[in-house]
């Protein structure tokens, strides 16, 4: 195996300039009062100047009128400068439904690399030659956006960072990446979509600022620009110091599937095999079928008393238990759809219903809610109180965090139609409200969004395991990085994985005949790699481990002997490095040397049938995943996973020093980092 140098994280050096206006400009997205004939108006069709102050001046349109004028203001801070903008004149009549500003025009190289936060954060390299000028390279928001910020970064040149700042995670926002029309340029765009009224399309201020920056080093640079802003604010202060405790004993989470006679077992079993304690994030559990019927999941699918009796059980071993439900979709398909339903969703631009089918069994659509949505609301506060009275920790209500965001078009409901910040200001009024029914309980949503993790006290990431979830072929289109941890961390509980032992989908009863009943195929002994790789990855970014779809016999069979094995050294590894893990702060890890291995992944969901797979290749994946970590006593420490089933040889450059080691197939190690430069070495795992 060759050797190659793995630089995950790169701290920034120095936020050394930003934008300097002649390389700023907007855009505005506008259309008749009725909605017809949406046309661009462009910076570039006006007059412009620059004020002695700075400020950057268009005047006159001729969609808009002689008299339209925008206003760019800027302020320099020291990371780079900070921009607001504001329109006003316009007497044309258009309404004016979103507004991009900055479009900042910046220099790029081949290496250039683009940072965006498609939920936990993605890391894309364009083939940039093979680009047409204007092409979207990138593009997120107003769901799944997991910080506000972009950014295109050169490891070995310069980088550029675009952010949203002030009360924009409340707001429908969304970042674009394009290539320039110049050669060796690309475009970053921060976009807001607009409140449609009378009078924001007259005038209009964003109501947030945005700061440009240029900085030297790579994804985890622009993440600590990033973060100097959030530790500062009072609303993050307040989340960060909330009470963790019976969370942070967890030390693995088990997303399992079933009544209990199936979920509840293997999580006693390992709390009894190890002494560690499990959190049991329990689905189908609900009478309805997966994926249907929603909001309707009471009564419990087995006897109450069955159903009591499992979640004792777990609570008895010293575990925690929270059961699945959906935070904001209404069965559109389903008779009682006739309650309301139709007054709380969400209406597209186009008239249509925002609804999706996730469930390719039952065809059964999905309706997206908005925040004005009373009668879902009063059901869903129903709901959460019944389930906590039958003795759950915490509820998990899906899909808040990821996708509550953006814009409503009802023409039933009072707010304002299209973006603005009524879909969040709904959502989370809806969430206290839950929270105050149910005081103790625990909330847990779906990805990391700003707008909601100061309500919900845990997430789960389901990311680590992308691969999966990648297009098939030989590399993968794009990476995932830990963005939002390197953020966030520390200031709320994060799990997740989809990491399976047996890769076999689970399949709900109540959709009918099992079509993967006669499946054979010992997926694992076909890409045994790929449960450790999922599993560990995760772990190394700060999450606590999660096991999807984990049965009794992966605890108790000689087939899936390695990989539990594995499961329960890593579980114990996490408990005993909650310093870090836990409670630390993610830090620039340095850069390590190891081998690599190319792994091929099952492209498998929880719908995919056997026929349908794909395959993922990973040509050259490090064998060895790495962190670096400071513990709220300053204690710094690096760990070090590795997931293959071959003892491997490292190299670990941080702050200075170098450490070397040979770390056992499917071990863990922590070092202890900076104070000496001593490289001293806890207890190993999996040895």
């Amino acid at each position: 195996m060759r050797k190659q140098v793995f630089t995950l994280m790169t701290a920034v050096v120095t936020a050394w300039g930003a934008a300097t206006g002649d390389d700023v400009a907007f855009s505005l997205k506008t259309a008749k009062a009725d909605g017809s004939d949406m046309k661009t108006v462009k910076s570039s069709e006006m007059k412009s100047r620059v004020e002695g102050d700075g400020r950057i001046v268009w005047e006159g349109h001729p969609l808009l009128g002689e008299r339209f004028m925008a206003v760019a203001m800027k302020k320099v801070l020291p990371e780079g400068t900070e921009w607001e903008f504001a329109y006003s004149g316009n007497a044309s009549g258009r309404r004016v439904e979103e507004v991009a500003f900055p479009e900042w025009t910046v220099s790029r190289t081949d290496r250039t690399k683009i940072l965006y936060m498609n939920y936990n954060g993605c890391v894309r390299a364009p083939e940039w030659g093979k680009c047409a000028p204007g092409k979207k390279l990138a593009e997120v928001g107003p769901c799944f956006l997991g910080l506000h910020l972009i950014a295109v970064f050169d490891e070995n040149g310069n980088s550029y960072y675009l952010d949203q700042r002030g009360e924009a995670r409340f707001h429908a926002t969304r970042f674009e990446v394009c290539q320039g029309t110049k050669p060796s340029t690309c475009v970053l765009r921060s976009i807001y979509e607009m409140p449609v009224t009378e009078k924001a399309s007259k005038a209009s201020t964003i109501p947030y600022p945005g700061v440009t920056a240029t900085y030297h080093g790579g994804w985890f640079g622009a993440c600590e620009i990033y973060r100097k802003w959030v530790w500062g604010l009072d609303w993050y202060k307040k989340a960060a110091a909330r009470d963790f405790t019976k969370l942070k004993d967890v030390s693995l989470w088990m997303w399992n599937r079933g009544c209990s006679d199936v979920t509840v077992p293997p999580a006693v079993k390992f709390m009894k095999d190890t002494g560690l304690k499990v959190a049991l994030d329990w689905y189908w559990w609900h009478n309805i079928p997966y994926d249907t019927c929603y909001p309707f999941f009471w009564p419990p699918r087995e006897p109450l008393e069955s159903f009591k009796a499992g979640i004792g059980a777990i609570r008895a071993a010293g575990g925690y238990v929270q059961p699945y439900t959906n935070g904001m979709l209404w069965d559109c398909d389903d008779a009682r759809w006739a309650e309301g339903g139709i007054d709380c969703m969400i209406v597209n631009r186009d008239g249509t219903p925002k609804s999706s089918t996730f469930n390719p069994y039952t065809k059964q659509r999905q309706a997206w809610m908005c925040g004005e949505a009373p009668q879902f609301q009063e059901k869903m506060r129903t709901l959460v109180r019944t389930i906590r009275e039958a003795g759950m920790d915490g509820v998990y209500m899906d899909m808040i965090s990821s996708a509550a965001g953006g814009g409503c078009w009802n023409p039933r409901h009072r707010h304002p139609k299209g973006g603005g910040r009524h879909l969040v200001d709904g959502y989370r009024a809806y969430v206290e409200k839950v929270r105050a029914d149910n005081p103790g309980c625990y909330l847990s949503s779906e990805e990391h969004s700003e707008a909601f993790f100061d309500l919900f006290d845990s997430l789960i990431y389901v990311y680590p395991s992308y691969e999966r979830f990648n297009s098939p072929g030989v590399a993968p289109e794009y990476v995932r990085v830990p963005a939002t941890l390197a953020v966030y961390h520390g200031a709320v509980v994060a799990f997740g994985s989809f990491a399976t032992m047996d890769n076999q989908p689970p399949w709900d009863k109540k959709w009918g005949e099992n079509i993967y009943g006669n499946e054979t195929t010992e997926w694992e002994r076909k890409y045994p790699d790929q449960f450790a790789v999922e599993f560990a990855r995760g772990v190394s970014w700060g999450l606590q481990p999660t096991v999807h779809k984990f049965l009794l016999e992966h605890a108790t069979t000689e087939r899936f002997a390695e990989d539990y094995t594995f499961m329960k050294d890593t579980a114990e590894f996490y408990h005993d490095n909650r310093d870090l893990l836990f409670d630390g702060t993610m830090f620039a890890p340095g850069v390590l040397q190891c081998e690599t291995k190319r792994v091929e992944f099952l492209k498998r969901g929880a719908y995919t049938k056997p026929q349908d797979v794909k395959i993922i290749v990973e040509p050259a994946l490090e064998t060895i995943f790495h962190s670096a970590w400071r513990s709220k006593d300053a204690r710094c420490g690096a760990v070090l996973g590795n997931w293959s089933r071959e003892d491997r040889t490292y190299t670990y450059f941080n702050g200075g020093y170098i450490y070397k080691g040979t770390l056992r197939a499917r071990s863990w190690v922590r070092l202890e980092l900076g104070r000496d430069g001593a490289s001293a070495t806890s207890k190993r795992y999996g040895e």
